[in-house]
Formats: C-alpha cells, structure tokens, sequence
C-alpha cells in the first residue's frame, strides 16, 4: 500500500512515527528560531533537508558515476506544532510514491514521539548533461520499495 501526495491539509500518515525506516538526528540552534522563539519556517526546511539528503546519499554517490543527477522539483511543508531551543529533532524520511522519472518523499518531524512538522518533496532523476529527466533503474526502485510508507 503506498500513501497518495495530498500536500495541503497535511496527510496524517506522515505524522506517525511508525512509518519511518529512515531517521537523521538534528538540534534545534539558538539561530533556528524566531523573535518569540519558535523555531522559525526556514528551520523546518533544513531539518528536511538533511533527512532528504542523508537518505539519498547512497543512491546520490551511485548515481554521480551513471551521470544522473536528482533534483527537487516541488516542497511542500506543513507546520503543524511549535517547536522551542533547545530540542532535538527526528526527521523520519520515507518513499510515498514513485514514478517513471520521479518519486515523491514523504517526511515527519518528530521532537520524541509529538510530530510538529511534516513535508513532501517531489524528486526527479535528470541526466548531468542533457538535465531532461531520466527513468529510474529498476535496482535503485526497488531499494526506493523497502522504504515505503504506509
């Protein structure tokens, strides 16, 4: 069963710590948060992406010798808690969907087991030199299977 991108309102099945196989682990910085001291919009977006990059560094160093490049084509975070320095955040990345050229991350932020944030990015394989996307191998798609969510 895969989960559908819904972007707005956020999709519940992105908040459940459960469905993550993959986690990086981020501190939240003095310079994270705003003038009332929640942790401020950009933050989000950096936690998102170290879990992103972190998940796919694999694939990313594989792919660099096949000349393929992926690049994010569209983000979507949703703010769903406060979140105050000091903490420590869990990002939980995972796959939602994946297509000819493309797949489709789905993200908690979990500070323990509360989820306050939650982003979808959208994923596309391009070609270093043409950057016209490009199919996805059949090897990195079914490493992409074993972290589905849902």
């Amino acid at each position: 069963m895969s989960v559908p991108p819904t972007g707005y309102p956020a999709n519940p099945a992105l908040s459940i710590h459960a469905h993550y196989r993959h986690f990086e682990r981020e501190r939240v910085r003095w310079s994270d948060t705003d003038q009332i001291g929640h942790v401020n919009n950009l933050a989000f977006g950096a936690y998102c992406e170290t879990g992103r990059s972190m998940f796919m560094n694999q694939v990313t160093m594989q792919n660099r010798d096949l000349g393929r490049l992926f690049v994010v084509s569209q983000l979507i975070v949703n703010f769903l808690g406060e979140l105050h320095w000091p903490a420590e955040v869990m990002v939980g990345t995972g796959v939602m969907a994946i297509g000819r050229t493309s797949y489709r991350v789905g993200q908690g932020l979990f500070a323990g087991d509360r989820c306050f944030g939650t982003a979808e990015s959208l994923l596309v394989q391009i070609d270093d030199k043409t950057r016209r996307p490009t199919p996805i191998s059949d090897e990195l798609r079914d490493w992409l299977e074993g972290f589905r969510i849902g």
